[in-house]
């Protein structure tokens, strides 16, 4: 009987570069991620471009006190980020790190559009929502780089960034459309919360790599499989034949 055929490990040794770069580019845990990213560019696009005439509109001020309030949500997203990569390292968790930040970002755009003329309450969930869709970053393509073997993980963020990019055309265009429609700002703010929220849901389909086998596999190996592929079998010691325990 032919030896049975090893799975692939996370290097790029495993197969041709072609046959690697192939096998990510059709992979079912990047190609959830690559339309969780157009789904999340999609919100926070839409979110960066029209934020400063959302709140010219809501503030009625000229527009140096609008860009300062607009700065508002990028100083804490900075602060954000550092804290929620800091914690993802420390833990080694990526998609917790992830999807409870885009689901409190979608949760905060809705609430800033529930509290209408409210403006200090509609600025403040507005400041959220931004520290919720940026913080998530760092540990996001951290896992992107992760899924797939290392000589070619590019391919699988490559691929990300692409369907992000075209999110993010969609967002700005789409926002600024609705916005010009009877829905005005609130459906923006809708439109924007229901797109986060379609992104934080689908992060549970992925696995991350040193997940249990049971979960969604990721690049490197079958869902059936742990990423290293199935351990060898034990030798068997000397004088006894090979299957049988050792222990007396």
């Amino acid at each position: 009987m032919a030896a049975e055929e090893p799975a692939p490990t996370g290097t790029a040794d495993a197969g041709s570069t072609a046959e690697q770069y192939a096998r990510v580019l059709r992979a079912r845990p990047v190609l959830v991620m690559a339309a969780q990213y157009f789904f999340w560019s999609f919100g926070m696009y839409g979110f960066v471009f029209w934020l400063p005439a959302i709140v010219k509109q809501g503030s009625g001020e000229g527009i140096g006190t609008t860009g300062l309030l607009s700065a508002i949500p990028y100083a804490f997203a900075v602060a954000a980020m550092l804290l929620n990569s800091h914690v993802s390292d420390r833990t080694g968790r990526r998609r917790a790190a992830v999807w409870p930040w885009l689901a409190a970002g979608a949760l905060a755009l809705f609430g800033s559009y529930l509290a209408g003329g409210n403006f200090p309450l509609a600025l403040t969930l507005l400041v959220v929502a931004g520290l919720c869709m940026y913080a998530p970053y760092g540990p996001y393509f951290a896992l992107v780089s992760e899924l797939a073997p290392a000589g070619v993980s590019g391919a699988a963020v490559a691929l990300v960034n692409s369907l992000g990019a075209l999110g993010s055309f969609a967002g700005t265009y789409l926002v600024g459309w609705v916005r010009g429609t009877e829905l005005g700002n609130a459906g923006g703010f809708g439109f924007m919360a229901v797109c986060t929220l379609v992104s934080a849901a689908l992060m549970p389909a992925i696995r991350e790599p040193g997940a249990p086998a049971k979960a969604l596999g990721t690049v490197n190996a079958p869902a059936s499989e742990p990423p290293g592929g199935p351990a060898p079998e034990a030798p068997a010691q000397r004088g006894e034949p090979r299957g049988e325990s050792t222990t007396r």
